[in-house]
């Protein structure tokens, strides 16, 4: 997706969406790349080529001839993902676990039973990469339901169905081939999708649990003399226009944000957000 390009959106999700998105698979990608490296042994490399909104009958007729198309189940979801290996990339992964050095052109037949246990292996890498990166938002379970080597012949989504589809261009050694992730648009639109900071592979970006924001609720606002402020004492009372039940008002590094109702809390003074405040003047 080209960020200077407006984005075309459908089934609900927004283009903030999409780029958010774009960066929260991007900050796994570092993470992921490394494990490969040390469990293949060899030099990897990944990065996001393509994030797309499409229907899902177009997808599957873009899939290779067998296909390493695995069905994921995302609790708790409810919705299946799948994740498509093109051949090209994944028969050499599984030559180097079972030893080999990944020279000869990848076969054009389906997984062997011991291919299929291995490439499992390799997904689950890429399903713990995800759950940290979700981790800021939802804790997402991830498994594998199903492997396809012929999609188009299940029913897994209507062909009509819309869905967001992130596409990482992966080189292991001499060979290339592109790794797609596949999510439903209804998923996806109902996500509060993390900032990539958020989780555990942000690369050079810094955790969320180190930066800090300032955060002022004002219990009311008045206007006073400047001969009354200097004779201001410990003790006295200053009316204001703003009703004792009144909503207080909360803001985010001088930015208002929430409405909130003042309180206690642990015997602490507290503030409980009662709704968002609209940013439109």
């Amino acid at each position: 997706m080209n960020p200077e390009t407006p984005c075309q959106t459908s089934g609900g999700v927004r283009p903030q969406q999409l780029r958010r998105l774009q960066a929260l698979y991007e900050g796994l990608t570092r993470g992921l790349q490394e494990s490969l490296a040390i469990l293949l042994r060899t030099d990897v490399e990944l990065h996001v080529a393509s994030v797309d909104l499409g229907a899902y009958g177009p997808f599957v007729d873009s899939v290779s001839s067998p296909a390493c198309f695995f069905v994921l189940k995302v609790e708790p979801l409810g919705d299946p993902w799948i994740l498509d290996i093109e051949p090209a990339v994944l028969h050499p992964m599984l030559d180097r676990l079972l030893g080999g050095n990944a020279i000869e052109p990848p076969p054009c037949r389906p997984l062997t039973e011991i291919e299929q246990g291995l490439a499992v292996r390799i997904i689950r890498l890429f399903l713990q990469e995800c759950r940290s990166a979700w981790s800021g938002s939802l804790d997402l379970r991830f498994d594998v339901l199903s492997m396809e080597t012929e999609p188009g012949l299940s029913r897994i989504l209507p062909s009509d169905e819309m869905v967001v589809v992130v596409g990482w261009d992966v080189t292991v050694g001499s060979a290339r081939g592109r790794l797609r992730l596949c999510m439903p648009c209804r998923t996806v639109e109902r996500l509060e999708v993390p900032s990539p900071a958020a989780g555990s592979n942000g690369g050079t970006t810094r955790s969320v649990a180190m930066d800090t924001v300032d955060l002022v609720a004002t219990l009311a606002e008045t206007e006073i003399a400047a001969g009354q402020l200097a004779d201001l004492r410990v003790g006295d009372i200053v009316a204001t226009e703003t009703p004792a039940g009144a909503s207080v008002v909360v803001a985010l590094d001088g930015v208002r944000k929430f409405y909130a109702k003042p309180g206690v809390c642990q015997e602490r003074r507290a503030v409980r957000p009662t709704g968002k405040i609209d940013p439109t003047p």
